[in-house]
């Protein structure tokens, strides 16, 4: 191959004798160096004599942004005298532009979700001598009959009856209660009255939309529903063990996920004001803290929830560490109760912090599900349970969805929260202590507004709570919303995801659990900098659980062992905390960071690191059952955003981006994927330290090769049946951040694609042959350059496909760089 070269040559007086002298000394190096570099490419820059500062970062090439060039306006706060007890804080809240609040003003101030119509009241629950009576109206059926539907816990499955009478129906329920039959455990069932239904016919079906479907075919009109919730208390197994004294602290927790600091105050006005209100009014049996500088440990329910029951952070484990706190909480006396609005059939929620969600454990999954529940000392989830007939009757299977889930007049969290809230009223008046965890993934949507729908429920449960005595109540969020436009395309929108909320809801003689001290701790540390951690410590030593020994995971980190009950140093700042990678810090006072305008060096890294991707697609895709058919699109990225460079130890670099990508069909905006890049410059080596996707998850479900992990897996939904899905050509291959790649073909099968910048270089390899591998070698020398392998290197690349090979990014700014490399074919394997 021709050899490729830059050159800068130098005029300078010489006498004729050194001329010639000089002339054959230059002809003889060169031909020397001609016979080394036979069939090599070589790539040479030469940066502008521009005098540059010799630090090492890539942020020399690019202008630094003045993040006090433009104006800001004001974080929301619980209360407004809190704004002038924050000067002593290291950790300022980064604030946000003027442009971004009218920006969250446009995407959120107007934009009302749609209400669930009206109810209907077919049957109405009854309570005197603790016994349970059903009363139903045959005025509200007229022209049907009744169908009640039980969850069996045999089968993990609702059983559907008809009962041509409402009489019929009354004394079956009261039957079944009275017996304590084991399908009224889960303190909830369904009534439903229905047309052309015979009183013989059963249904057993869990997947309420096709039964719905179904009666539809058949003629078996259904002219209302109605769920009934009445919780059937009865003592766990081990209740040898259990105090029945009103000694303990009830520990009632409330999250709702994807909901920011500053996302409460837009969405929950109602919400706000009854806490507000909690806070001025002595009366209330509760004081009201309020945590304005709470940093997620990782915008993710998963890790976030790990953290806050077992204190572990970084070890994901597949299966949640409940048992050493449930476990605790079991023989002090507790019940344990779990809420949520996701169907434990879903691999979400339960079934995920279990790990139940199997395809080869389809037919014993709710067995699976139960010994889960059972070894991590559950005793009630009839509120997730409720969730599937919920979701499935609306047809739809989770509550990720655009439209808010309604069931009978009401949105489906208001069923959740009088679940939650009938539990709690048994436990008060029976003085026995219960810890109850509740989550809501209302707000997990796109457009950020859905979470209004709970303002007006959740208003009205806080009233309840203010009721309530003895109760610890904590109401937080994980982490802001991911996939709402302003999150994707907003520096603020960026921020507000690692700044969730907390509020602790402390009644009046929390004081005789934790001390003057605690209390006052607990108000001092409002203005501090917080996280989950702190909130596991506080609830280890209110269970009474023993401390973190010192010299475990903790001892890097800035941790009191009561956590929000210690005092929190005013100095803390996000180095102080196990912070995931990728979780951006919402301080404005982390040191060695430099926010740049992207440069050509930031988009060699966004190539390699889209070609990351794509070579763990295509590996995946090939080893996979569905190779030949490609379903996943090559990444190619459209443009990078939001570059970030903090300084390490030693002369390493840390360069966080986002990378957009072109989207699937039919979608009309970029994929947003989030990228963390280690740059070593003593070593000379680039690596890509963490990626993870922002944009909406599951929007490719449809699509997706099944043996493609779906995080990194973009494919069209839509397709056009007259264009070929396979490789015919090198045209989706040559071009990506608006840069056309230089072709340099090596073989019939084999190009090297070759895309340079001013500050590197990178190499791609394209195989145009179908059913053949090829393995390969490439050699070089580099000057001046960082890359992401080293030389010599070999590969393969298989048939019809792609490979990212190495990335080449320039080391010292103020010399020149320079890659020579060649490409040497060994095999060629066809299958």
């Amino acid at each position: 191959m021709a050899s490729h070269r830059l050159t800068r040559i130098q005029r300078q007086s010489w006498d004729g004798s050194r001329w010639k002298a000089s002339i054959l000394i230059v002809a003889v190096i060169l031909v020397s160096v001609f016979s080394l570099l036979v069939n090599m490419t070589y790539v040479k820059h030469v940066l502008s004599n521009v005098p540059l500062s010799p630090i090492q970062t890539l942020s020399k090439l690019a202008t630094s942004v003045d993040a006090k060039s433009d104006r800001s306006c004001s974080i929301p706060t619980f209360r407004a005298s809190s704004r002038g007890r924050t000067r002593n804080i290291s950790c300022q809240r980064i604030k946000p532009s003027e442009q971004s609040c009218k920006l969250a003003e446009k995407y959120f101030s107007d934009q009302q979700p749609r209400d669930c119509g009206s109810y209907t009241e077919l049957c109405t629950l009854k309570f005197a001598d603790k016994q349970q009576y059903l009363h139903c109206h045959q005025e509200a059926c007229p022209s049907g009959v009744f169908v009640l539907g039980t969850f069996s816990p045999k089968m993990g499955t609702m059983i559907w009856t008809t009962f041509p009478t409402s009489e019929m129906l009354e004394r079956r329920f009261q039957q079944l209660v009275t017996n304590n039959d084991s399908s009224m455990k889960t303190g909830i069932a369904f009534i439903e009255c229905r047309a052309n239904v015979t009183s013989e016919e059963h249904v057993t079906t869990n997947t309420a939309c096709m039964a719905l479907q179904d009666d539809v075919r058949k003629g078996r009109k259904l002219y209302s529903k109605q769920l009934l919730i009445f919780p059937n208390i009865t003592e766990p197994v081990d209740k040898g063990t259990r105090e029945k004294t009103n000694s303990r602290l009830n520990i009632n927790i409330l999250l709702i996920d994807s909901v920011s600091h500053s996302h409460l105050f837009r969405t929950l006005p109602l919400s706000l004001e009854r806490l507000r209100r909690m806070d001025e009014d002595r009366s209330h049996g509760h004081y009201v803290f309020n945590f304005d500088r709470m940093q997620s440990l990782r915008a993710a329910t998963h890790e976030s929830l790990q953290v806050l029951f077992s204190g572990q952070f970084f070890q994901l484990r597949r299966v949640f560490p409940f048992r050493p706190m449930f476990s605790a909480l079991r023989k002090k006396g507790y019940s344990i109760i779990w809420n949520e609005d996701i169907c434990w059939q879903q691999n979400w929620g339960m079934a995920k912090y279990f790990d139940v969600f199997k395809e080869s454990w389809m037919d014993t999954r709710w067995d699976q599900f139960q010994k889960m529940a059972s070894s991590s000392f559950v005793d009630y989830s009839g509120a997730s349970i409720a969730s599937c007939e919920q979701m499935y009757s609306s047809c739809v299977k989770d509550p990720f969805q655009k439209e808010p889930v309604c069931y009978n007049g009401h949105y489906q969290h208001w069923y959740t929260l009088e679940y939650a809230k009938q539990i709690q009223s048994f436990y008060q008046q029976e003085s026995k202590p219960y810890f109850q965890y509740t989550e809501f993934n209302v707000a997990h949507s796109s457009d950020g507004n859905r979470v209004k729908t709970l303002d007006k429920d959740l208003e009205a449960y806080l009233e309840y709570i203010s009721t309530t005595n003895n109760t610890l109540t904590v109401l937080l969020s994980d982490h802001g919303t991911k996939y709402t436009e302003y999150a994707m395309t907003d520096h603020e929108g960026h921020v507000e995801l690692f700044h969730p909320f907390l509020f602790i809801l402390a009644p009046r003689n929390l004081a005789d659990f934790v001390g003057t001290l605690g209390m006052n701790n607990l108000a001092k540390n409002q203005d501090r900098l917080v996280s989950f951690l702190d909130i596991h410590l506080m609830l280890r030593y209110l269970i009474g659980m023993s401390p973190i020994p010192d010299n475990t995971h903790l001892s890097d980190f800035d941790f009191q062992s009561r956590g929000l009950l210690d005092t929190i140093s005013p100095a803390r700042t996000c180095s102080s905390l196990p912070l995931f990678r990728g979780t951006g810090c919402i301080c404005d006072t982390v040191l060695n960071i430099t926010r740049t305008i992207q440069d050509s060096g930031h988009l060699v890294l966004a190539e390699y690191g889209l070609g990351y991707l794509n070579n763990q697609i295509q590996s995946q895709a090939h080893q996979g059952r569905n190779n030949a058919d490609k379903l996943c699109n090559r990444l190619v990225g459209t443009d990078i955003s939001d570059v970030i460079e903090t300084k390490g130890k030693n002369d390493a670099i840390e360069v966080k981006m986002r990378i957009y990508i072109k989207q699937g069909k039919p979608y009309r905006t970029p994929d947003v994927y989030s990228f963390i890049f280690d740059i070593s410059w003593s070593s000379g080596r680039i690596d890509v330290g963490w990626f993870g996707p922002i944009s909406i998850y599951g929007k490719y479900g449809t699509c997706r090769d099944r043996d493609v992990d779906p995080v990194i897996c973009i494919c069209d939904v839509e397709t056009d049946p007259t264009t070929d899905s396979g490789i015919a050509s090198l045209d989706k291959y040559t071009r990506t951040f608006n840069l056309t790649s230089v072709m340099r073909r090596t073989s019939r099968c084999l190009t090297i694609l070759e895309r340079r910048r001013k500050t590197g270089l990178v190499l791609e390899a394209v195989n145009l042959c179908r059913g053949v591998s090829i393995e390969f070698e490439v050699t070089g020398v580099t000057k001046n350059v960082a890359s992401t392998s080293g030389l010599p290197a070999r590969y393969i690349i298989h048939g019809e496909g792609s490979l990212f090979l190495v990335a080449f990014l320039l080391a010292d700014c103020r010399e020149d760089w320079s890659v020579y490399y060649a490409v040497e074919e060994h095999s060629i394997s066809i299958f």
